[in-house]
Order: C-alpha cells, then sequence, then structure tokens
C-alpha cells in the first residue's frame, strides 16, 4: 500500500516537473527563488534577507524572487546550494524532496505499523498522498491525462504535493522533519527529535501545530528533549540577532498579519499530517484505556466470584 502511494507521489512529481523552469506566474519566479535569493542575501546583503522584490546587485535570476518568509535557520540548510547556478540549485531541491519521500514513508510506517490497521491506512494516505481539500486558492490549472476512457486530473490524486512539487516549496521538506522528530522521540532518541524539530520550525505555523504530539512521543525522555531544543534553538537562532539584526526582521515579518494569514495548498502538507497521526495516536490511547478498564473489571468480578 505504502509502495503505492509512492509511485502515485512519483506520478505527480513527473508531471509537475516541466513546469519548474518557467515563471511561476506573470513576472514572478518558483518559491524556491525566496530560499536562494534569502540566502544569497544572508552573505552578500544581509541587511535585506527579508525584502520583498528584486534589489539593484542581486543574483541575477529570470523573473521576480518570491519574499523569503521562513526563519532564518532555515537559511544554514540552504547555505550549501549557492554553490551551484540558481537553476541547477532549483531542479536538485525539487528531486531531493522527492528522494525524501521514502524517508517519509518510513517514518510514517514505524508509527503506525502497532495501531490500527484501517485507521492506519487512512493516516498514511494523508501524509504521503494528501488528498483532502485545503482553504486555498493556489492549485493551478493544468490539462488532464487521457488514461483509455477516463481523462484524469493529476491534482486529484495529491493536490498539496502537486503544488510543492510544481512552485518548488520547501513545505515537503517540513514535512519530513517534522514527523522524523515524532519518529525518533518515538524510539527514544530525543537529541536527533530535538535537532530535526529545531529545522522543522522553518514555517512556525505548521511546527505549533506539530509541537504537542512531538512532546507526546517524547515524554519518557522530556528532559533531555526540551534541553536538546533549547541547545539547537539557540545555537542556530540566537546568532541572527547579531548578525545584522536578520532576527529581528523575521520577527517583524511575522507579526504582519498578512503573511501570518496566507494559505497555500503545501503549507497544510505538515499540518494534514501532524493532525492525522496525532488522531490515530488519540485513538489508540483511548482504545487502549478501554480494554485495561474492560480488563480490571473482568478480574475484578472473578475476584469476587471466588470468593
Amino acid at each position: 500500500m505504502i509502495a503505492v502511494m509512492l509511485l502515485i507521489n512519483v506520478f505527480v512529481f513527473c508531471y509537475a516537473f516541466p513546469e519548474i523552469t518557467t515563471l511561476e506566474f506573470d513576472t514572478v519566479a518558483r518559491d524556491f527563488s525566496a530560499y536562494y535569493m534569502g540566502t544569497w542575501r544572508l552573505y552578500n546583503n544581509p541587511t535585506q534577507v527579508y525584502y520583498d522584490g528584486s534589489l539593484p546587485g542581486d543574483y541575477s535570476i529570470v523573473g521576480t524572487p518570491q519574499p523569503f518568509k521562513y526563519t532564518p535557520s532555515f537559511l544554514l540548510l540552504l547555505t550549501p546550494f549557492l554553490a551551484l547556478p540558481y537553476m541547477d540549485a532549483l531542479v536538485l531541491f525539487n528531486v531531493l524532496q522527492l528522494a525524501l519521500m521514502p524517508l517519509l514513508a518510513f517514518f510514517v510506517y514505524r508509527l503506525l505499523e502497532e495501531k490500527n490497521f484501517t485507521l492506519g491506512v487512512i493516516a498514511a494516505v494523508v501524509v504521503l498522498i494528501q488528498p483532502l481539500p485545503t482553504p486555498a486558492s493556489n492549485i493551478p490549472f493544468t490539462e488532464p491525462i487521457s488514461l483509455w476512457l477516463f481523462d484524469i486530473n493529476s491534482q486529484c490524486f495529491a493536490p498539496s504535493y502537486y503544488c510543492g512539487y510544481a512552485y518548488v516549496n520547501a513545505h515537503i521538506l517540513q514535512a519530513v522533519l517534522l514527523i522524523g522528530a515524532l519518529y525518533f522521540g518515538y524510539v527514544k532518541k530525543p537529541w536527533v527529535s530535538a535537532l530535526l524539530f529545531t529545522f522543522g520550525l522553518l514555517d512556525p505555523r505548521a511546527a505549533l501545530v506539530a509541537f504537542p504530539l512531538i512532546i507526546w512521543y517524547n515524554k519518557q525522555e522530556i528532559r533531555k528533549f526540551l534541553l536538546a531544543s533549547i541547545i539547537f534553538v539557540g545555537v542556530t537562532f540566537l546568532p541572527f540577532f547579531f548578525y545584522y539584526d536578520v532576527a529581528f526582521a523575521f520577527l517583524r515579518m511575522g507579526f504582519d498579519a498578512s503573511i501570518i494569514s496566507q494559505s497555500y495548498a503545501y503549507d497544510w502538507i505538515s499540518i494534514y499530517s501532524v493532525l492525522a497521526l496525532g488522531l490515530v495516536e488519540l485513538m489508540t490511547v483511548i482504545s487502549r484505556k478501554r480494554e485495561n478498564n474492560s480488563f480490571f473489571l473482568k478480574t475484578g468480578e472473578l475476584s469476587r466470584s471466588s470468593v
């Protein structure tokens, strides 16, 4: 079943791939332009990392770059891509996101393997395909694919993943980081869980949704997880307060209501994934409590009958 979901993801990626070399709309470049330009400015014009638009002296790309709207620590992950020209880096980033899907599937399988089978399958579909509707309108129109007697729109399989691949957006990577944090909490490796959660903060909205479940999975090693999180967040975020006020620029941008309220289809990959896994975990806990209560009731009745 998981193999089928991964094949659907590959199909959606291949269908979206030809679009990535074009402009996203009008004269605006793909979402990856925000990551590449934000990282380039970090080292060449650090006071303008969060500037929306083109600037004199910017790295030359075709189209107006998207604004960088993520945590400054995300720029650390993006730094190696500056070793490549923009278009090569864009293609590599997209291919790497697809290459991470089997790892995401592994995390999901391990988190769900001991849960209710039906609930587990539904949650896996939500995480790996995400066929749910989203309160977003940025799903571009594409011509349907003819399969024998049927015309099928590729976006009906995985609309959020389609947008993630077509726009070359990082929310697929964020889903891997956050669900990886869940998995390593589950296997009692709090330091790895904290590290993945730290970089999974790139869009704080999804990270805040995931945080309670990550805490739950790290409950047996909660002190180590919290200590590791404080250390990693401190190391990767605090220095930006002293480097040309980059962190202050992020906070100013973050408190902009228009930025916070923006919602795109790919934003929901991480959110829906965490919510699906959380609901399965909640149902599992409730079911086990009921079984334990039933066991104790039966044990009590047997004890009284023997007396």
